[in-house]
């Protein structure tokens, strides 16, 4: 929650457009709105959506009648129990057992009957074996999931998540959940959040690049990489660099060059050449001399 204390830090055209609970002079808004009844030297946001002060639980900025906070349980990442009741980021859930309903992290829960990703049901998930992992995929003695969705044909016991996007067991190899079709498993590794590479290709976002190698294959400045035979760009749609010379190919390694490159023949921005830039004497340019 953030708290405002003078005029000079908060207008009143700011205010309606924040997010969740701010206090500004002894008064508190919820998305611009006063909440009412407050007490506010005790009141705590708790989460974009629920708050409390010694008298009151608060859920989307109105206070939730008949509710004392000593009957409220704040779980974590949107979850709650009160009056019998789990709830979810405002929603009641249903299907979930008050009694053996626990937060187990990172928008995951679990009761004796089902396992939940952000509020949402995993259909058929062990809930005895149940476990979260990381980057949102969780798996239990049968299968492995990502959110809510079963990963088809994964194997539990060898799963293991790489990065956000890449995941892999013992025989196969995940893009999203999504299964990368003729990928080598036991020599698929990833290279950065985007590209990765097996004995036999080279990955960037799950898309083999087409006669990389993966041996020399080395990433550059964004959208650049090249190996022993090529220069590839992200935004072309075959990839290669067109007359890229591979040896001398190079990129400017500062944020504001982003798109730029060289060799001993030509400037690139993006892939083409700059036909009108000589590569001897091209500087990219600078913040201050880009048009926004």
């Amino acid at each position: 929650m953030t708290t405002i204390t003078s005029y000079g830090q908060m207008t009143e055209e700011k205010l309606v457009r924040q997010v969740g609970y701010i206090k500004y002079e002894n008064i508190v808004f919820y998305n611009g709105q006063k909440v009412k009844n407050v007490d506010i030297g005790t009141f705590e946001s708790l989460d974009q959506i629920y708050a409390k002060d010694k008298n009151h639980v608060y859920c989307n900025g109105e206070e939730i009648e008949n509710l004392k906070p000593e009957d409220f349980i704040y779980l974590g990442d949107y979850y709650v129990k009160y009056k019998n009741e789990v709830h979810y980021s405002g929603k009641k859930l249903e299907e979930a057992d008050f009694a053996s309903f626990v937060f187990l992290g990172n928008y995951y829960a679990k009761d004796s009957n089902s396992a939940y990703m952000g509020g949402r049901k995993i259909d058929g998930a062990d809930v005895v074996s149940f476990e979260p992992l990381t980057h949102f995929y969780s798996k239990d003695k049968y299968a492995v999931f990502l959110v809510a969705k079963k990963v088809e044909a994964s194997e539990p016991e060898t799963f293991e998540v790489l990065n956000a996007k890449y995941a892999k067991d013992k025989h196969n190899v995940y893009f999203w959940g999504e299964k990368i079709e003729n990928a080598d498993a036991p020599s698929f590794i990833t290279l950065d959040e985007e590209y990765a590479k097996d004995k036999n290709r080279v990955y960037y976002n799950s898309r083999p690049l087409e006669n990389a190698d993966p041996k020399t294959f080395e990433i550059l400045d964004n959208p650049y990489s090249k190996d022993k035979n090529h220069v590839y760009c992200n935004w072309l749609e075959n990839g290669i660099v067109e007359k890229a010379d591979v040896k001398t190919f190079k990129t400017f390694g500062v944020y504001y060059a982003y798109g730029y490159a060289k060799d001993k023949h030509h400037v690139y921005y993006n892939g083409k050449i700059l036909e009108d830039k000589k590569p001897k004497d091209f500087i990219p340019p600078s913040p201050d001399r880009i048009d926004l």
